[in-house]
């Protein structure tokens, strides 16, 4: 019997080039403003609302992102060490940019777009990407316990070596190349909507467990 072929993908990030440093407070996200080639080091937006704001070929480091920012846009850029703990970013886009050991706990990102997006050493517990469609997407060692991807679209999508106890996948929708590689998987809601995906490694007595669950089977284990 022929194996199924491993289709490997990494999204497409780059480092921003050329960046100035940021202008205080000309080039703070305000409403419907966009900023290209910024360089933002230890600023702190916890305090603003932002809608519409976009960054394009910027770098964020060690940035606490307004509390609300909702309809962004970021592309080509990098976030390192960032707070977006409980930021309200529903209906955001973000394009071939990387994200590393960021703050995510509790990040909305509901009914967004990530396409060539890879998240890295990252902690996103009880964050939700709740019906966004994700492309060439790559979380990799981040902690997404509890975190929401119901009804989010599913293609060219890899999970390493990430902690996804209790995540909920219900009436997700796997398109192409959705992979979970070395993950913990016990305990997720809406397993069943995963057909399709590849499970590699992990504990998958525990994942054995959770399916049978779902599908009303009782397991009665022998000593």
């Amino acid at each position: 019997m022929v194996g199924k072929k491993v289709v490997r993908f990494e999204p497409a990030v780059g480092e921003p080039r050329g960046t100035r440093d940021a202008v205080v407070p000309g080039d703070d996200p305000v409403d419907d403003a966009t900023v290209v080639g910024v360089e933002y080091r230890g600023a702190d937006f916890a305090e603003s609302k932002v809608y519409g704001f976009g960054a394009e070929r910027c770098v964020f480091d060690s940035v606490r992102f307004p509390s609300t920012l909702r309809q962004a846009t970021i592309t080509e850029s990098v976030l390192r060490v960032c707070d977006l703990a409980n930021v309200q970013a529903d209906d955001s886009s973000m394009f071939e940019t990387e994200v590393a050991h960021g703050r995510l706990t509790g990040l909305s990102w509901t009914a967004g777009v990530l396409r060539d997006v890879l998240i890295d050493s990252s902690r996103a517990d009880l964050s939700s990407f709740a019906e966004s469609r994700l492309r060439t997407v790559v979380f990799r060692d981040c902690d997404l316990r509890q975190a929401d991807f119901q009804r989010t679209e599913f293609r060219n999508v890899r999970f390493e070596r990430c902690n996804l106890t209790g995540a909920r996948f219900a009436d997700a929708r796997p398109q192409q190349n959705l992979r979970f590689e070395d993950c913990d998987l016990t305990g997720i809601t809406g397993v069943t909507a995963l057909r399709g995906a590849t499970i590699q490694g992990g504990d998958l007595e525990a994942l054995a467990a959770t399916l049978a669950r779902e599908l009303g089977i009782t397991v009665e284990w022998q000593d």
